[in-house]
């Protein structure tokens, strides 16, 4: 793992337990100059990063006619959307796991590190009232601890237990010496970029669009949001799809009981791990 990805790692640390924005910024061009020196961005990205932080600094900070709101929400979600498919030009992923069979079960898996996402992700995360310091619902530490354990808990029967019926994995517990790099990926970067977005962004506008229509059960946008959590993994099948839909579900009732994105991290990455180190990862080998 090169500086780039050590510094947004250090970066992504400082932003989740900061308060300190200011200094959060420091941390974010400081790796986006890191990222240009070594390759991982070019100057077209560096363009479009800048854009888009402005753009949202604009949205979030300044008072703004009904219009010019929408245009500036427009401009971000679809900047928001393109990064989701790496669609924005100026970024290069690094290769991290060739494509390789985990396990004699298992089928193929390869694994790149990406800079886009969750570098956007991360300006969204401190641009907004995101941070794991700020008041959010006012729960005690314990709370925070109940509300994030036992959900992780019941997850654990109500996502496995479907995949192993189904055939989509197997269980087959192992140990591989890509596990360091594995977790590293999968919670700073993996885990980080979708919750921010699903959770923190989209979670959050759909409650507040619905409150506005008189439906004051945050529960409803925790189903919408673990709806669209499984679309967008249609890549791996209908069955992955109507995984990730529960596993989105019980993500989206750790944030909503919580208003915190960590905690909702902290139950992602803990579903992907008993998966990667119980079960045939990222699925079994088809028959």
């Amino acid at each position: 793992m090169n500086a780039t990805y050590r510094l947004l790692i250090c970066t992504i640390l400082v932003a989740l337990f900061s308060k300190q924005k200011k200094f959060t910024y420091l941390w974010i061009t400081a790796t986006n100059l890191v990222a240009w020196y070594q390759g991982v961005i070019n100057s077209i990205a560096i363009f479009f990063l800048a854009l888009f932080i402005s753009i949202g600094y604009i949205y979030l900070n300044f008072p703004l006619n009904k219009w010019t709101s929408i245009l500036l929400r427009t401009m971000l979600c679809i900047f928001i959307l393109a990064i989701a498919f790496h669609g924005v030009p100026g970024f290069v992923n690094i290769p991290a796991i060739h494509p390789t069979n985990l396990s004699a079960l298992s089928a193929p898996f390869s694994m790149d590190l990406n800079f886009d996402q969750p570098m956007v992700m991360l300006m969204v995360y401190c641009m907004s009232d995101l941070s794991t310091l700020e008041t959010g619902n006012h729960l005690s530490c314990w709370q925070l601890i109940k509300h994030t354990v036992v959900p992780y808990i019941w997850s654990i029967p109500f996502i496995f237990i479907p995949g192993y019926l189904s055939g989509f994995i197997l269980f087959d517990p192992y140990l591989t010496n890509i596990l360091w790099i594995w977790i590293i990926h999968n919670f700073f970067l993996v885990c980080m970029a979708e919750e921010v977005f699903f959770r923190g962004c989209l979670q959050r506008a759909i409650q507040n669009g619905l409150t506005c229509y008189g439906v004051h059960n945050g529960l409803w946008a925790v189903i919408l949001t673990s709806f669209l959590f499984g679309i967008v993994h249609f890549k791996g099948g209908f069955i992955y799809m109507g995984l990730a839909a529960i596993a989105g579900f019980v993500y989206g009732y750790v944030y909503y009981k919580t208003g915190k994105v960590v905690c909702a991290m902290i139950v992602h990455f803990g579903v992907n791990l008993l998966h990667f180190l119980l079960f045939t990862y990222p699925m079994a080998m088809a028959k």
